[in-house]
């Protein structure tokens, strides 16, 4: 199997945010997800964007030991339920992770959850 390279990654981040924010645009946020059905279709994506945010956090400080949450700027999506603030959200926080990592590196050390 062929590893994708760092700067794909970060390409790949940016892609698949706006993928998702496509299927956002003029949908019903309040609709379930087939795959997640304890989830509503705007829970889902305020989870990727806080993920988004939370690793961001961790490559730009980096941590060296867990990161809590409730330390991230933004992490619970955007104040409004209005759909264009969360789209706004979501790309600007794919946009800063993308832009964490590729000052970081790919050889960058940080703290992880994966062990």
């Amino acid at each position: 199997m062929t590893s994708l390279s760092h700067d794909r990654y970060c390409d790949e981040i940016l892609a698949q945010t706006d993928a998702l924010r496509a299927v956002l645009t003029g949908a019903d946020l309040g609709v379930t997800v087939p795959s997640c059905p304890d989830w509503t279709l705007r829970e889902l994506a305020v989870h990727v964007g806080g993920a988004h945010r939370w690793v961001g956090e961790i490559v730009r400080t980096r941590a060296s030991e867990e990161f809590p949450e409730d330390k991230v700027p933004g992490f619970e999506g955007p104040d409004s339920e209005d759909p264009a603030a969360l789209d706004a959200w979501l790309a600007e926080g794919a946009a800063a992770t993308a832009a964490a990592l590729r000052e970081a590196g790919p050889d960058a050390e940080v703290w992880t959850w994966v062990t």
